[in-house]
């Protein structure tokens, strides 16, 4: 099953919300399994966007801060198996230094 969420940043806040944003800053496309590896550390981001995995629309500079928005995952953090772990765990992970200045809208849409 395919998945749409997104997330708005403003203020050094985190909002996330299922189902498509009217008009995201970013839209970031790829299959869920690879998305998860991603989350995972076991893909590379930047090699699963050469490779055409990852998809990107709109503002690049957004894609570029996307890293430092999240906490990195430990090496002793259990693996993450759905979309809906990352989106429960988005504002746990959320690093409010990482949005200072920001107002954006990232949208996922991922498929299966």
């Amino acid at each position: 099953m395919a998945t749409q969420y997104y997330f708005h940043i403003a203020n050094e806040a985190i909002e996330v919300q299922t189902g498509a944003h009217a008009s995201p800053n970013i839209t970031i496309s790829m299959k869920e399994s690879d998305y998860l590896d991603m989350i995972n550390g076991k893909l590379n981001g930047q090699m699963a966007f050469m490779s055409g995995k990852l998809k990107i629309s709109g503002d690049m500079g957004l894609a570029m801060r996307l890293q430092g928005l999240f906490t990195a995952r430990g090496s002793d953090d259990p693996e993450v198996t759905s979309v809906q772990q990352v989106i429960d765990g988005s504002a746990d992970s959320f690093n409010k230094a990482g949005a200072k200045g920001m107002d954006a809208v990232f949208q996922f849409d991922l498929s299966d």
